[in-house]
């Protein structure tokens, strides 16, 4: 279980905090915002896409601060579960996650069934390590940087509602907080809408690879987690899968 235990804490085992660090702007024009875009000038194509993905991930900065000057209160209920590779679920618990701005959150369990060591020694210490990431506010999502990745613009994709660019990533150094993948971005919230990779660096010699996806969506105007997902191949013991499925969120409910 340690294997579990050393991916979610890196990666997975994201704070809600986090996960709402993926909103929209605004709908309404954006003084910020409009100070962003690039002149016009003749440029060859290579420069003019490495200036469009600069200038997409400066919008997301901008989106991000936005965010976190308005989101004060949230709550919402949310689903550990944990399989073997026969697809057989070994453990599984639902809490009621509560979060107030700036730096609390609690967890509340409501329903858990399965093996008690993963209950209490997999998914409580997940809880903890995000409590304390929230409360010394260490976001996650703010490491998607240039200063962190090369990123490019690949293409361009529509999922559900959302037209989106395609942006492929790729760690600057080998850590396990950091992946390699795509993001796919709403053109016009500038939120991230989907995320396909696997960790930079392993977490262990035992894990062979990690491969995750994380899914988002919109609510109140808000780009919140909907579910995640994650593969570790474990030497000579086979495959893991984890996922945390989110629902029920009330957002800034005073």
């Amino acid at each position: 279980m340690g294997s579990v235990i050393g991916f979610i804490g890196q990666f997975l085992g994201m704070s809600l905090l986090g996960a709402m660090s993926i909103a929209p702007l605004p709908s309404c024009p954006c003084e910020n915002l409009s100070k962003l875009h690039v002149a016009a000038v003749r440029l060859n194509s290579s420069v003019r896409e490495q200036n469009n993905t600069e200038d997409l991930f400066r919008k997301l900065n901008v989106r991000h601060r936005w965010q976190e000057a308005r989101l004060i209160r949230l709550s919402g209920v949310r689903t550990y579960k944990l399989e073997n590779d026969k697809d057989k679920i070994v453990a599984e618990e639902a809490v009621v996650v509560e979060y107030r701005a700036p730096t609390t959150e609690k967890f509340t369990t409501t329903a858990g069934k399965g093996s008690g060591f993963v209950l209490h020694h997999v998914f409580q210490r997940l809880m903890k390590a995000e409590e304390e990431r929230v409360r010394v506010n260490k976001d996650p999502d703010s490491q998607i940087t240039p200063e962190n990745y090369a990123l490019e613009i690949v293409g361009t994709d529509r999922i559900g509602n959302s037209d989106c660019s395609v942006v492929h990533a790729v760690p600057k150094r080998k850590e396990m907080d950091l992946f390699e993948g795509k993001m796919w971005i709403d053109n016009q919230d500038f939120a991230i809408v989907k995320i396909i990779g696997h960790l930079a660096k392993s977490p262990s010699f035992w894990i062979k690879q990690v491969d995750f996806v994380r899914n988002y969506q919109k609510i109140d105007g808000f780009w919140l987690l909907s579910r995640e997902e994650a593969i570790s191949a474990i030497r000579i013991f086979g495959k893991e899968r984890l996922t945390v499925d989110y629902r029920n969120y009330t957002v800034n409910d005073f």
